[in-house]
């Protein structure tokens, strides 16, 4: 049997619709979520972003294609803390001193639920600045993993200032 190298090894692991040279699945990623109260979608091909989504009365359809490298910054907040149930939870606390312990017992299990409510549930949000658009993405729990490996993936390219491999193709 012949000796295969380390990169070919690692490229039949991930199988073959894994581009060796970039490090980037060619197979599209879909990151599922809700932007402008609607559904959206960020479908990712290669380096090649192209946004879907719907905004205003009228329902406009937008639609953005770009690169991983046109993105001017990308953020990736996992909001997993209900400020509202904390901030419930001591006003229980307090009431429960000064007021009197059913208005402050109600109000601490109250915030307690929230706070685990949100621990359970958390927000995941994937914000774009491309261009002159802020994208905001409300990204649901199945696409937090690829929407958090994208924002890293950007902030790498912003931080190495990598160019392109080739030139970019729209889908």
């Amino acid at each position: 049997m012949p000796q295969r190298g380390r990169n070919e090894n690692r490229a039949s692991i991930r199988g073959p619709a894994y581009n060796r040279r970039t490090a980037v699945p060619d197979v599209p990623i879909v990151i599922t979520g809700r932007a402008y109260g609607r559904r959206a979608t960020l479908e990712i091909i290669g380096n090649t972003l192209m946004w879907r989504a719907r905004r205003g009365a009228r329902e406009i359809a937008e639609n953005i294609a770009t690169t991983v490298h046109d993105v001017r910054a990308a953020r990736w907040h996992g909001l997993a803390w209900s400020r509202g149930g904390a901030l419930l939870l001591g006003l229980g606390a307090i009431w429960a001193a000064s007021e009197g312990l059913a208005a402050g017992v109600t109000a601490a299990v109250l915030g307690l639920g929230l706070v685990i409510w949100r621990r359970l549930r958390p927000r995941h949000v994937l914000v774009l600045d491309v261009g002159d658009r802020r994208l905001v993405l409300q990204v649901t729990e199945v696409s937090a993993p690829p929407a958090r490996q994208l924002a890293g993936r950007i902030q790498q390219a912003l931080a190495t200032g990598e160019p392109p491999p080739s030139t970019p193709t729209l889908p």
